[in-house]
């Protein structure tokens, strides 16, 4: 860390971003090291201004304690909408306008807070003194504290770093992704003025033959028209913005918001219209044949044109990345001129087990009842495993859509609540005895779960063939030279991934491998690897892994091979899910805290692994060894009154067998006896 820090004071200009990446493994500590240094450097007066972005604003606020506590002048910067500290109202009065304003480029201080009138006064909001949002501007630090979504935005006023860290990733909020209906795109701009009527005939004109090139399956770039050309009707476009220089601080918040809505509908479409010059003309300028940054296509019976842009980093002060995925191709693809790489790589003290002869996916998830059931045996088995040992918790994760899922399975309606409501719910509630947590952004930086004894990934995150082309056509789209390599249609229109032989890196280092789905494009593979592959480690690293005091769970249910999880052991899905009888009693003493034995109780305490009594004496049927594991637990809770507690289990051990047998139920006594 030392290292990257001198690296980047010592930086010289260049065409991009300095930038110097620390890759460590996820909870090696990186964050708080570089605080530490920072505070070293602060003793010997050699810090300048930090501004240090992380993944949310509970987590800007934990780093800004953490920072104090080092000696820093630190300050959390929070959004205008988000609470005050005292929990009086949002930041910012008018958070929701001003918000509206940023999205369509509008400058909030100039419109919404103080500005300097043509005859000298200055017109100011009526909230401008006592506004938290632009009094935390006003503090002296010499560290300020900002989510990550911030370095996407214009420079905040008192906000003047010379040197930003960026810990976790943030590459996504850069990708410009827009929908633009073709018929709108070919209509009369009712917002031009009529002055320009020629230009504005030749801009449709050229218009209808982009879409009609599209249609064909043809390039546009074989149009009659010049780079030039192409960005003149960009600009005609910007030439429909509605004006909103008449919106000014002191007025009220109706008037304001009148014309805002005016504006923000007119910068919908000419923003997006523009794009599409904009590219257009980029291609033209590289001499490109093909424009790989537009598409035409049918979604249900609707076209849609779709157009993929990067936006460039608006912040050139010298930038170190602390992430553990980071990718330095897609970085150098946003503007990021890497100077030096650092890579530290610890162990997870952990015991990973991963099913071999399933990927586990979203929709397998979703659409299959059995699926999810086995999902709850495992988590029954190791919130079990856990309350007999450590007692410190079990985390769930999966993506948010199947979360959603196992809830409502579970009886919540969330069918009058808002997103938010919904996700504040999935999040607080404990659901079969462990808590859930979702694949993506929601999943960084947080050390919430740091003391859970295990963690269960259902399934993986796994984009649409599609959106991950998307993305890399934003990234790399249009590369002079380097054509990217896309998936072709299949007969009924979808595209499938070929299977790529990827080995497993085992823990006793044997050699296994499995065939799973990969892109063909090794850039957008790339891609592929941080929202699937790494998504799931940083799920799972929400453990702290690497600093356990002891060997942690990690259950892996697909079979994709995870980076940096070496795997202790694999089995098949049947076999992680285990013996029903044996679900059925982790099942009963976990959700109700007690076991049973008698046929008609097993099935009233684990209705959704025996929903019938038939159904219980048909697996016994079937297998003697669930027969005899009946027997061997009545025999053990009959001198308990034919009801096993969990009191009554012994501790088994943390790295004992997958599937805890009877023998870890067994009394403390050898011969088990009645208990008061």
């Amino acid at each position: 860390m030392t290292l990257a820090n001198r690296t980047l004071r010592e930086a010289s200009e260049g065409e991009g971003v300095p930038s110097v990446i620390v890759r460590a493994s996820p909870g090696a500590g990186k964050s708080t090291l570089e605080r530490e240094l920072m505070a070293e450097r602060a003793s010997e007066g050699q810090l300048g201004n930090v501004a240090f972005h992380v993944p949310t604003l509970a987590l800007a606020a934990e780093a800004t304690r953490e920072a104090e506590c080092l000696g820093l002048s630190a300050q959390t910067i929070r959004g205008r909408s988000a609470p005050r500290p005292d929990g009086n109202g949002p930041m910012c009065a008018k958070a929701e306008l001003v918000e509206q304003a940023n999205r369509i480029g509008l400058s909030a201080k100039e419109h919404f807070c103080e500005r300097k009138l043509e005859d000298g006064t200055v017109a100011r909001c009526p909230h401008f003194e006592e506004c938290a949002y632009l009094g935390q501007f006003r503090v002296d630090a010499a560290c300020h504290f900002l989510a990550t979504a911030y370095f996407a935005l214009p420079k905040q006023p008192g906000v003047d770093p010379t040197l930003r860290v960026l810990d976790e990733t943030f590459w996504k909020s850069f990708l410009w992704i827009r929908d633009i209906d073709p018929i709108a795109f070919k209509a009369p701009r009712t917002f031009l003025p009529t002055s320009g009527a020629a230009d504005h005939a030749d801009l449709l004109k050229a218009a209808a033959q982009v879409v009609g090139k599209l249609c064909a399956g043809e390039s546009p770039l074989a149009l009659p028209y010049s780079a030039g050309d192409f960005t003149a009707f960009a600009e005609l476009e910007h030439k429909g913005q509605a004006p909103a220089s008449d919106i000014r601080p002191d007025q009220d918040p109706l008037t304001q918001k009148r014309i805002l809505e005016k504006a923000a509908q007119a910068h919908r479409k000419v923003s997006r219209f523009a794009a599409v010059w904009k590219v257009l003309a980029e291609a033209k300028r590289l001499g490109l044949t093909e424009c790989e940054r537009l598409r035409l296509f049918t979604d249900g019976e609707k076209e849609v044109l779709r157009v993929m842009r990067k936006q460039p980093l608006r912040h050139k002060e010298p930038m170190l990345v602390l992430d553990a995925d980071a990718d330095t191709e897609i970085l150098a693809a946003l503007g990021c001129d890497t100077r030096a790489e650092h890579e530290l790589t610890l162990r997870p003290r952990a015991h990973v087990v991963q099913v071999h002869d399933h990927q586990m996916s979203i929709s397998a998830l979703l659409n299959s009842e059995s699926h999810r059931e086995g999902g709850r045996r495992v988590i029954a088995r190791e919130v079990l495993r856990d309350r007999l040992a450590k007692n410190t918790g079990v985390l769930v994760g999966a993506t948010r859509t199947v979360v959603q899922k196992f809830f409502e399975d579970a009886g919540h309606d969330f069918s009058s609540k808002s997103e938010t409501e919904i996700n504040q719910i999935m999040l607080g509630t404990k659901l079969h005895g462990a808590r859930w947590l979702w694949l993506g952004g929601r999943s960084l930086g947080s050390n919430r779960y740091k003391d859970y004894s295990a963690v269960i990934v259902l399934g993986r995150q796994e984009l649409p063939v599609s959106t991950l082309e998307d993305q890399g056509r934003a990234l790399w789209g249009d590369t002079h030279g380097e054509p990217l390599n896309f998936v072709p249609m299949d007969m009924k229109g979808g595209q499938r991934l070929p299977l790529v032989e990827l080995p497993y890196e085992m823990a006793d280092g044997s050699g296994m491998a499995v065939k799973v789905p990969c892109h063909p494009d090794h850039r957008i593979r790339r891609v592929q690897l941080q929202s699937r592959e790494l998504a799931t480690r940083q799920l799972v690293e929400r453990l702290r892994l690497a600093h356990a005091p002891y060997r942690k769970r990690v259950i892996l249910v697909s079979n994709i091979p995870i980076p940096g999880l070496p795997v202790d052991e694999l089995i098949s899905w049947n076999e992680l899910k285990g013996d029903r009888i044996d679900a059925a009693i982790s099942i009963s003493l976990v959700e109700n805290g007690f076991a049973r034995f008698k046929q008609g109780e097993i099935v009233e305490n684990a209705p959704r692994v025996f929903d019938t009594i038939d159904a219980l004496k048909g697996e016994l049927g079937e297998k003697k060894s669930s027969a005899h594991l009946i027997r061997r637990f009545k025999q053990f809770a009959k001198p308990l009154g034919g009801k096993l507690r969990l009191r009554d289990c012994r501790r088994p051990p943390l790295d004992a067998a997958t599937n805890w047998s009877v023998e870890l139920l067994l009394p403390e006594n050898a011969a088990p006896g009645p208990r008061g």
